[in-house]
């Protein structure tokens, strides 16, 4: 087992730590660092070496608003770094957009925003896949307005939706790109509708708490093994 048991968290946005996802971690053993660039730390352009993997987080930007987040071109170069080193990587939403721009792929907006809880629909590809082969539905909670149009060179999509074909996908053997949020409660989601960012006005929904609140425990019985899983492999490299 690895000596290294330390996640690097990137917190991008002040409202998604990240919270069940770091929980889940620590139970089995990592302790999860949480970088906060939101507040002004610094992002390196290299892994360091203490640690055992990235978990690049969400945040109500664009993966290419430099302007308004001026460190998202160190995570980029971070995540590139990670990919040609085949860091282990498990990035979520908008950590997914950067992690596919790093490696070459490309994001776009939608005409409407995808946020609710809905069911990913495993690929074929899923099925040799050591984290996913063994489900036939995922439900996920989905808030963004940009998605994964062009995936990197040789990564293989796991999950999608009607709207979103790459919500989950892979790169290598254990950098994973997932584009719901499997780290937030219901804490979370009210805050985010409290606050009310574009990706919510664009959606056209009133609110999707009482959505969450029935499939909470659900959503919670499919993830945390996700998550603890990519963890243990993570453990063994």
């Amino acid at each position: 087992m690895s000596s290294k048991k330390i996640i690097l968290a990137i917190q991008n946005d002040e409202t998604d730590p990240p919270h069940l996802a770091a929980m889940w971690l620590e139970e089995i053993g990592f302790h999860v660092q949480v970088l906060r660039a939101d507040l002004g730390e610094s992002v390196p352009t290299i892994v360091p070496d203490n640690v055992a993997a990235l978990m690049p987080l969400g945040g109500h930007m664009s993966a290419t608003d430099d302007h308004v987040a001026p460190w998202l071109p160190a995570e980029r170069a971070l995540l590139k770094d990670a990919i040609d080193r085949n860091i282990p990587i498990f990035a979520i939403c908008l950590g997914t957009q950067l992690l596919a721009i790093a490696g070459g792929g490309s994001v776009k907006r939608f005409e409407k925003s995808e946020i609710g809880v809905f069911d990913l629909v495993p690929t074929v590809a899923a099925k040799d896949d050591p984290i996913f082969r063994d489900l036939t539905n995922i439900p996920a909670t989905l808030w963004h307005e940009d998605y994964v149009a062009n995936l990197p060179k040789g990564a293989v999509t796991l999950a999608s939706t009607g709207v979103c074909a790459n919500q989950i996908y892979r790169i290598g053997q254990l950098i994973y790109g997932i584009q719901c949020h499997p780290e937030v409660d219901i804490s979370i989601i009210a805050q985010w509708e409290h606050g009310a960012d574009n990706a919510y006005k664009n959606s056209g929904i009133t609110s999707m708490q009482p959505d969450f609140i029935k499939a909470e425990s659900q959503l919670a019985k499919v993830w945390k093994p996700i998550i603890q899983n990519w963890g243990r492999l993570v453990s063994n490299l």
